[in-house]
């Protein structure tokens, strides 16, 4: 029996750092004019050209830290604005780490500008950090199970479970020999797969610490408003109820966990039973749709799925103009 077509509450999801690519945002950039006009704000802010970055790169270029910030923000936000010059709302945000900014611009806390400038300074001051450390991503193994080795490699060092990306796949960050330590130990423990990742930092762990206050200066110098729709944060995958909610997640984000698997759970709870990945990407629609199979995850990467959701809703493509 065909089963039927989901139009439930749609919640906009957001990702972050690792979800860049050269090429990135290629399609809206060069059919719209919107998104173009995203680009350009975001480029003034900042003073980079954004959009070449992202068409052009090169790679390497593209994936330092404080080039990588803004680049997927304002990602985000283009795609965000291609929906919303559609008459498109979301039901609920949530972004993961830096994505979170894409979220707050989306829930009407903060304007573009200011957002991709101060994350511009986030990914300067996280290249900074002197303290040497890396990150590990293992696959296959649920919550207890990597808790309970991350305890057991905790004395060769620094150690901390970074990201919650779903119930089978965390990221473990911290210095290099507690890690190596935990990737013997997860794969001998049946691991599917535990790789260190080409990362420059020990982002979301302790080793952190060094740039946090001056962070939290930036943080506070921004000029937040409270959210127009459900806003699930990182560092606690509750929805917001004041500013401060907002600025403490903001600054907690540099040594703290990434809760997104537990996000993807709060938005299931308010209701929400899809998720749009509102970027050039697939990574946190695939991670809610493994955390939650219920949802129906979808992403603006497939480029059908704009004119099924204007469908969905009783609204027409814009039509190109007759000459």
């Amino acid at each position: 029996m065909t089963q039927p077509e989901n139009t439930g509450p749609l919640a906009w999801i957001f990702p972050g750092q690792g979800s860049q690519k050269v090429g990135m945002a290629g399609p809206w950039l060069k059919q719209s004019s919107t998104a173009r006009r995203v680009f350009d704000e975001a480029s003034e802010a900042v003073g980079m050209d954004l959009a070449r970055l992202c068409l052009e790169g090169p790679g390497e270029t593209l994936t330092a830290t404080e080039n990588a910030q803004p680049a997927i923000v304002t990602c985000g936000v283009a795609g965000l604005a291609l929906l919303r010059e559609r008459g498109l709302e979301p039901a609920a945000v949530a972004g993961h780490s830096v994505g979170e900014f894409s979220a707050l611009v989306a829930a009407g806390c903060l304007p573009l500008a200011p957002a991709v400038r101060a994350v511009r300074q986030r990914g300067q001051l996280m290249a900074r950090v002197t303290a040497p450390g890396k990150m590990l991503a293992v696959m296959g193994l649920d919550e207890a199970r990597v808790q309970a080795l991350r305890h057991e490699a905790a004395p060769h060092g620094v150690i901390a479970t970074a990201l919650h990306n779903s119930p089978q796949q965390f990221v473990l960050s911290g210095s290099l020999a507690p890690l190596e330590r935990f990737q013997a130990l997860a794969l001998a423990a049946g691991a599917k797969e535990c790789v260190m990742l080409q990362v420059s930092h020990a982002f979301h762990s302790p080793l952190m610490a060094e740039v946090q206050e001056e962070w939290r200066a930036v943080v506070a110098g921004l000029q937040l408003r409270m959210p127009r729709c459900p806003t699930v944060l990182n560092t606690t995958a509750r929805t917001v109820k004041t500013l401060v909610c907002i600025r403490r997640s903001l600054v907690d984000q540099l040594t703290a966990p990434v809760l997104w698997m537990q996000c993807v759970r709060t938005l299931a709870d308010l209701g929400i039973t899809r998720v749009l990945e509102v970027s050039d990407s697939k990574v946190v629609s695939a991670l809610a749709r493994r955390t939650v199979p219920s949802l129906q995850a979808l992403t603006l990467q497939d480029p059908t799925v704009l004119e099924g959701l204007l469908v969905k809703h009783g609204h027409r493509p814009p039509q190109a103009p007759v000459s």
